[in-house]
């Protein structure tokens, strides 16, 4: 069986891209050989080298000689371009898009990576072989130094940038938003980015931890804000609209909206606190809005129950268990902390599409950035 050498595997796999010499549809690129081995070549895009803030920016081709397909088998490629984000100081990187082409040089997909993702989700701050010549390369070129080889510690565990990403609820247009304490809970920098696709930093203002509650204040202003009901507990068999960003690293940073009802009026161990639904949860929900009919906030999803802990106590796989923090709470929470929110005691019944146009509408994803 053949084998490709090592140099072309450690790119392969830091980079997550593969690319016979074709001219690509790249009329500002100026394209320097960068490596090359049996079966692949590797560019180094200078015109696309740039400083931003803290990152530097830069392209990456690179060349198959015999095409491949796809993971997925949809496409079969023969070069890929890919752009990258760095830090020189921390040698971190991150791709932030990538670019697949046939052997004529024809697009066969693109897909970007929002700031908000490839900021949260760096990956090996302490890349090896032609990936950190890579980075070590741009950051010379801006004179931006980067740590010595020798400054690392072979045996000293890796240190990886932890991140969480969940969801929160705009509650005034001025900034504040409110989501769950664990989303933002040891945060060494916070951003909330809305519907626009427009980031704001945020800083955590308040905190509740026993209902699991946080208030951010994000530099505004907002286009719009939620409503809260007022006066009306929630009930059981009512429907419901749960907004978020769910695996948002894969499913992309558009809010994802999601039906069901409310089943139990208590959430674990009959706790009064919170409610349960059965609209599906899953990681980035956390900090959403949970909406009745008429598109106002009843609840703050908080948490989903594990599935496999309990198949292993029971022998019963369930499903779709989801839990809220009640809307009550969060009024009374937002109320210690002097925001002036909207609430409203009436409304009438909408359509799903209606209440999902509004939940996206005050929904803002919130990325965590925690220190390694």
């Amino acid at each position: 069986m053949h084998r490709a050498p090592r140099t072309r595997l450690v790119l392969l796999a830091s980079l997550a891209l593969c690319a016979t010499s074709v001219s690509l549809p790249a009329a500002d690129a100026d394209w320097q050989r960068f490596a090359t081995s049996k079966s692949a070549t590797v560019y180094f895009d200078r015109a696309s080298l740039r400083a931003d803030g803290d990152y530097v920016h830069y392209a990456v081709r690179v060349d198959l000689k015999q095409p491949r397909e796809t993971k997925s088998g949809t496409y079969r490629y023969s070069s890929a371009l890919s752009r990258f984000a760095a830090r020189c100081d921390t040698v971190q990187y991150a791709a932030t898009a990538v670019t697949l082409y046939d052997a004529d040089g024809k697009k066969l997909t693109e897909q970007r990576t929002e700031p908000v993702i490839w900021q949260a989700r760096f990956k090996d701050p302490k890349p090896k072989g032609l990936q950190r010549r890579l980075i070590k390369h741009a950051c010379a070129k801006l004179d931006r130094p980067i740590p010595a080889d020798g400054d690392q510690d072979e045996d000293a565990p890796k240190k990886k940038v932890r991140a969480t990403l969940g969801a929160g609820i705009v509650a005034s247009r001025e900034g504040a938003i409110i989501t769950n304490n664990h989303v933002v809970d040891g945060c060494a920098a916070i951003t909330v980015m809305d519907t626009k696709k427009k980031r704001h930093p945020a800083t955590v203002v308040g905190t509740d931890r026993k209902n699991d509650l946080a208030l951010l204040r994000a530099e505004g202003p907002f286009a719009t804000a939620a409503t809260f009901r007022d006066g009306q507990p929630v009930e059981a068999g009512e429907s419901v609209t749960v907004v978020g960003y769910p695996l948002a690293a894969i499913l992309g940073t558009d809010p994802n909206v999601n039906f069901g009802y409310v089943t139990a009026l208590a959430g674990l161990r009959g706790d009064t606190s919170r409610f349960q639904v059965t609209a599906p949860i899953h990681k980035g929900n956390s900090g959403g809005p949970v909406l009745d009919q008429s598109g106002r906030v009843t609840g703050i999803v908080t948490a989903k129950l594990n599935a496999r802990v309990v198949e292993k106590r029971t022998g019963d796989l369930p499903q779709n268990i989801g839990f809220a923090v009640r809307g009550e709470i969060a009024q009374l929470f937002l109320e210690r902390h002097d925001v002036d929110f909207g609430r409203d005691a009436g409304g009438a019944k909408l359509e799903n599409t209606e209440v999902a146009a509004i939940g996206r509408a005050v929904t803002v994803l919130i990325a965590c950035r925690k220190n390694p």
